[in-house]
């Protein structure tokens, strides 16, 4: 098992970050970090002793598993990876896939 971590936007210079066992069952901080990279290093200092691998979310992305020793001794780099993660993955959802015209028809045709 591993926990999530949901990192979230309080405000434009503000950010939070709760922690769970399921996407349901979350504890939040309450506490408020000027950068992600500290709610990430925050975070993992309390993980360390306890769990090598973490589910890092961030704005609503689930954005993979990643090493607790990461956000503790390069939470910037880590943060920078993940802000890349997000941006493909937002760029995938905003294109819209491409269809040929066939595909298109018999998809008509078998709703018809």
């Amino acid at each position: 098992m591993q926990p999530i971590l949901d990192i979230r936007t309080v405000n434009a210079h503000l950010y939070t970050y709760s922690l769970g066992a399921a996407a349901q069952a979350e504890a939040h901080t309450g506490d408020v970090f000027d950068t992600a990279e500290r709610c990430l290093q925050d975070a993992g200092r309390g993980l360390y002793l306890y769990f090598d691998r973490v589910q890092i979310h961030f704005a609503g992305f689930a954005l993979g598993s990643y090493p607790v020793a990461r956000m503790v001794n390069d939470p910037l780099g880590l943060f920078q990876e993940l802000m890349a993660r997000v941006m493909r993955i937002y760029r995938a959802r905003a294109v819209p896939r491409w269809r040929p015209p066939q595909a298109v028809a018999r998809e008509r045709l078998s709703r018809a």
